[in-house]
């Protein structure tokens, strides 16, 4: 059976257990396309009882590859999705209403990471490069950092892998030559001795890196439920920021990983990144915006405000409850 065919049969299920509980009002669907830090507020959230909190019945799931979750969504079968920017831009150019209510990093966070044998960007040209699906964040990523250090994508091969694991494995077992996998990803360079020749954070590149999406109609239609949602996902914040014990058990459950000194370099990396409130930035949905557009250029000028949405947390904060959540 082909990965793909597994996908597909394993959505196939996910919808018909969604679509009984669907019809409980409250509920809401959520999916989140990676294992990482930001990831785990979602699954803290429902770990402490927070979307019952609030008065909502969750069904939180794993869909790999940001593309695979807004066709999820597209199709009404999740409510919201964690993802980065550019499988919803890439959606909203062929006609989808996806917005991003809430952002927890504006910066890209890639790293580009090779075999030990290839130590300098001027020896990339001809390799062959792992992402997880086309129009994903990860091809985007990879672009993106090639083409800083003065590679064009067209002079490298760009396959399909699968999610992190499935290219770390790749990468060791030699099958490709590089990939990009989000920072920090030292310690993991270091056990393997492969090398990290580009780090887009340390290069401060603007990027609408991870946060909250779904569809604008369905939102609107909905705003008590994705309020609700919000609230528990603001204090999931405050949990992940003020309890770093609970956190890294959390995070070790989560990513099924058991390495202490990964588990902390990841959580202390990202500690500071996530906003205690994350409203969506322009800016950084504007910098995944214009290389999209850029490659089409019959779609002219469109402005990222149309793929964001500050209202709901505007709402939140009108009525105090961040303010009295963060204690301020």
């Amino acid at each position: 059976m082909t990965i793909k065919i597994a996908r597909i049969i394993s959505l196939s299920l996910l919808c018909a257990v969604w679509a009984g509980l669907a019809r409980a009002a409250d509920t809401i669907r959520i999916a989140y396309s990676s294992v990482n830090p930001h990831a785990l507020l979602v699954s803290i959230a429902e770990k402490r009882g927070l979307y019952a909190k609030y008065g909502l019945s969750s069904v939180v799931v794993y869909i790999p590859g940001g593309s695979t979750v807004i066709q999820a969504m597209v199709s009404g079968d999740i409510d919201l999705g964690q993802l980065t920017g550019p499988p919803g831009v890439a959606a909203n150019l062929r006609g989808a209403d996806i917005t991003y209510i809430a952002m927890t990093d504006d910066r890209m966070g890639y790293q580009l990471v090779t075999r030990p044998e290839i130590k300098s960007t001027a020896e990339l040209k001809g390799k062959r490069f792992a992402i997880s699906r086309f129009a994903s964040s990860a091809d985007f990523g990879l672009r993106t950092l090639l083409r800083r250090v003065g590679t064009d994508p067209k002079d490298v091969t760009i396959l399909q892998i699968g999610n992190e694991p499935e290219r770390l494995a790749a990468l060791r077992a030699g099958s490709i030559d590089g990939s990009v996998f989000n920072a920090p990803f030292g310690s993991v360079a270091k056990k393997f001795n492969f090398n990290v020749l580009v780090d887009a954070f340390a290069l401060g590149i603007p990027y609408f890196n991870t946060g909250m999406c779904g569809s604008a109609k369905v939102m609107q239609k909905n705003e008590g439920r994705i309020l609700n949602f919000l609230r528990a996902y603001v204090e999931a914040i405050k949990i992940f920021k003020t309890e770093p014990e609970y956190t890294l058990k959390a995070l070790a459950q989560f990513s099924r990983v058991n390495d202490q000194e990964l588990l902390r370099e990841a959580y202390e990396y990202n500690k500071n990144k996530i906003p205690d409130i994350p409203y969506p930035s322009v800016s950084a949905m504007q910098a995944v915006v214009d290389p999209l557009v850029a490659a089409e250029p019959k779609l002219g000028k469109i402005d990222a405000k149309n793929f964001v949405s500050d209202r709901y947390l505007k709402k939140l904060e009108e009525e105090g409850f961040l303010q009295k959540l963060m204690a301020r």
